[in-house]
């Protein structure tokens, strides 16, 4: 059964974990792959504009038509055809019936992953992104699609680092075409995904506005303004939701003390992480806790 998607008045799109079910704070490991027929057949075809808040897509089509929404663009294709999707970023499909490809969800934050473990700075595949790939891409990226179909459909072991290596893998493979294209996704999401990443590396640091407007090049009014248009929220809002995603993490899956879960995220006392995390969502990290159990 599907679930109501959540909406409220600083988020005027619906947010899902996958698309027509219950929104949900993402595993960092997490790695799901599907045909995009299973899914869009049930809904008419079409998948109407909605975000992931923690979750990246990239979607593999093969042959089809379909038209692409990200964000305010609009873009009609016949496959083949390469998109990726960060997170936070609202988009909508509408494919014809005869498509034939697939769709790979994954956290965001494995994507942030992949690229700090490894040397250098590799040429993952980062913003929004609609290319037409070349025939030679597309035999590239067809075992590395079935490989991973099969390690999330399977139950060898280690089968969810295989994984997230083939989630690497892939991104890595289309980044590369992109560069060579010239077209690496930075007019839709350019500054958008250059501050999630600068919140990833600091939100334990408790940094004021100015930090994230000063690393970007921006006003702290024209960070507002970007973070209230890609995000529909103010830019402190949303360092506080990632804060709030990581003590949920750390609350559902681990065992750690609340008051080393309010050490490892910076606050200074406990009571402040207590107050903090009742404001953002109406509950008491005890209760929370219980509730994982």
């Amino acid at each position: 059964m599907n679930a109501r998607p959540q909406t409220s008045a600083n988020t005027p799109f619906p947010r899902f974990q996958l698309y027509g079910e219950a929104d949900s704070f993402a595993d960092p490991g997490f790695v799901h792959i599907e045909s995009i027929a299973s899914r869009s057949r049930s809904h008419d075809w079409e998948i109407r504009p909605h975000r992931h808040e923690t979750l990246d897509q990239l979607l593999v089509i093969r042959s089809g038509r379909m038209e692409v929404r990200i964000e305010a663009d609009l873009h009609s294709h016949a496959g083949p055809a390469i998109v990726h999707v960060p997170a936070n970023i609202v988009h909508g499909f509408r494919f014809g019936d005869e498509v034939d490809g697939d769709v790979l969800t994954f956290s965001a934050e494995l994507r942030g992953a992949l690229r700090s473990s490894a040397a250098g700075d590799p040429g993952l595949v980062g913003g929004a992104l609609v290319l037409t790939p070349a025939v030679d891409l597309l035999a590239r990226l067809a075992p590395l699609v079935e490989q991973l179909r099969m390690e999330c459909s399977g139950h060898e072991q280690d089968r969810i680092t295989a994984a997230e290596w083939l989630v690497g893998l892939l991104l890595l493979q289309v980044g590369r075409v992109a560069v060579d294209a010239g077209d690496d996704g930075s007019a839709v999401s350019g500054r958008p995904q250059r501050f999630r990443d600068l919140v990833d590396r600091h939100f334990r640091e408790h940094r004021p506005i100015a930090f994230y407007a000063a690393a970007l090049a921006m006003t702290e009014r024209s960070l507002t303004r970007l973070c209230r248009a890609r995000f529909h929220c103010s830019p402190m809002h949303y360092v506080h939701r990632r804060l709030l995603l990581e003590a949920q993490r750390q609350l559902t899956y681990g065992s750690t003390s609340i008051a080393r879960i309010a050490e490892d995220l910076g606050f200074a006392d406990p009571s402040y992480f207590t107050r903090f995390y009742r404001r953002m969502t109406g509950k008491l990290p005890s209760t929370a806790r219980r509730q994982a159990l």
